[in-house]
């Protein structure tokens, strides 16, 4: 992608942690029946909402998607994000996706603290408690975060920033979460859905 003219905006669809550990209580993969780690309970409420942004942003035409594993809540520990965002050009994001209080809510301000724009599409994001929820979201739009209906026309960039950990994730080492997302296992992959409206694009 070439470089941006000074005073333009490349956009980007940021999808947070739709897999199936997290949305689901149990999904069938490949015929076998799976129960979800650490499922958030209205995560499920927000796929479909999200899947109808992917197809906007595909329909719209040439469209590049990037999945970006993360093992830590901010996806910014992975130096990939920041390399890849700046080598893009993006400067604005639309943000998606699960936990508004943990991963929304800290990569959202990563965002901010970096200088991005950064919008949070209403109706595609959801929390564990509903009122930690409010009151991140509470604190991101202080900081300058903005809610929005919806996304332009004109986004050419898909984001997936997803939750991805092996045997010796610090997170798994600490007991302090059980096992989920491991790399490799079908808990880690984006939900089916989205993977759908992303038409094999990942």
């Amino acid at each position: 992608m070439g470089s941006v003219e000074k005073g333009e905006t490349l956009k980007a669809l940021v999808i947070i942690d739709m897999t199936n550990d997290f949305v689901y209580d149990t999904y069938d993969y490949e015929g076998t029946l799976y129960e979800g780690k650490l499922v958030a309970p209205m995560g499920k409420a927000i796929v479909d909402n999200i899947a109808k942004l992917v197809i906007k942003v595909v329909k719209g035409g040439t469209v590049s998607v990037f999945r970006l594993p993360k093992d830590h809540a901010s996806a910014f520990m992975n130096p990939e994000l920041e390399l890849k965002i700046a080598e893009l050009g993006i400067n604005e994001v639309f943000i998606t996706g699960l936990v508004e209080e943990v991963c929304i809510y800290i990569n959202s301000m990563g965002f901010l603290e970096r200088g991005f724009k950064t919008n949070i599409v209403k109706g595609c994001t959801a929390p564990f408690n509903k009122e930690k929820g409010r009151e991140a979201f509470r604190e991101l739009t202080e900081c300058g975060a903005k809610m929005v209906d919806d996304i332009p026309d004109d986004i050419k960039v898909i984001l997936l920033l997803e939750d991805e950990h092996d045997e010796n994730s610090e997170e798994i080492k600490s007991g302090a979460w059980p096992p989920h997302n491991m790399k490799g296992t079908p808990g880690a992959l984006t939900v089916k859905t989205i993977r759908d409206a992303l038409e094999e694009r990942i």
